[in-house]
């Protein structure tokens, strides 16, 4: 890694540490000393497979809009496949520079697996540590966006079997079924992960320059998968879809959950019924 490189990241890492920093101290510590750290991690684990049931079977409690949502983004995409994918592609392969080299590994280092799970375990493990719930709270939302996100669209790739860009066989080459990573280019995994980190994180800090230096930053990984010739334009849409649907989502449930806790706890919330906390693609 280049020194240039090395400093984009640091850079990028602090600037994500300062803006989760950006909360009042005292909304954080409701419960501080209240509970053990066992009751919390038991609270916490029911809460992870609650918001999974929820996610999971939302498609049941889908109104109109969110159909017209669903629509418009597949719409998109498809518009894309037929008419931007080729041409899109050319251009990144055409324009290369050192700049966009260094640029566009920021991107490919936000939409890594592996991203999405060191930063929420470490808020996790940080908002136990210093018995603050807003960071705890914060930490569980990214692993649990960052993990049904990618549930699905790591189902929908397996199934759809869509060939690379790479492999220069067209972007209309589906194999259904496939189980080479060569051939799971339809939807993108870094664009959903990405997006599901700026749409949660973006529900908890809940500050419109957080907000926009967030997606900034999902927009650089979106740029690197084309860039890098992994995905098409219309992966990377769809992905983006995903992730931004499941991110709010959670975003919207934890927040829920977090105000729950400060008027009743967390016995209040496990008897309501799971159809209040509605899932919606409305973004």
């Amino acid at each position: 890694m280049t020194t240039s490189l090395f400093t984009i990241r640091v850079f990028t890492a602090l600037t994500m540490i300062f803006m989760l920093l950006q909360h009042d101290p005292e909304t954080g510590q409701v419960f501080a000393g209240n509970r053990s750290t066992a009751d919390t991690l038991e609270d916490d684990s029911a809460g992870f497979f609650r918001d999974l049931r929820v996610v999971f079977a939302s498609p049941a409690h889908f109104d109109g809009s969110d159909w017209i949502t669903i629509a418009a983004v597949t719409g998109s995409a498809a518009a894309a496949a037929f008419w931007l994918d080729e041409p899109v592609r050319d251009y990144m392969l055409d324009n290369r520079s050192n700049f966009t080299d260094g640029l566009v590994s920021v991107g490919d280092y936000y939409g890594k697996l592996s991203t999405g799970y060191y930063l929420g375990s470490a808020l996790y493990v940080a908002g136990i540590a210093a018995e603050d719930d807003w960071i705890r709270y914060t930490g569980r939302a990214v692993l649990e966006a960052h993990t049904f996100s990618l549930l699905i669209t790591g189902l929908v790739k397996a199934v759809a079997g869509r060939s690379r860009p790479y492999r220069f066989e067209g972007n209309r080459r589906f194999g259904w079924f496939e189980t080479e990573r060569s051939k799971w280019s339809f939807p993108s995994g870094h664009a959903t992960t990405s997006f599901a980190l700026s749409s949660v994180l973006s529900r908890r800090i809940d500050r419109p320059w957080a907000t926009a230096g967030l997606f900034a930053l999902s927009g650089i990984t979106v740029l690197d998968r084309m860039y890098e010739d992994k995905h098409w334009l219309s992966d990377t849409i769809i992905g983006a879809a995903i992730g931004t649907a499941v991110g709010m989502a959670i975003g919207k449930m934890i927040n829920e959950e977090e105000d729950e806790r400060k008027r009743g706890g967390l016995e209040t919330l496990n008897e309501r019924p799971v159809e209040l906390v509605h899932f919606s693609l409305s973004f």
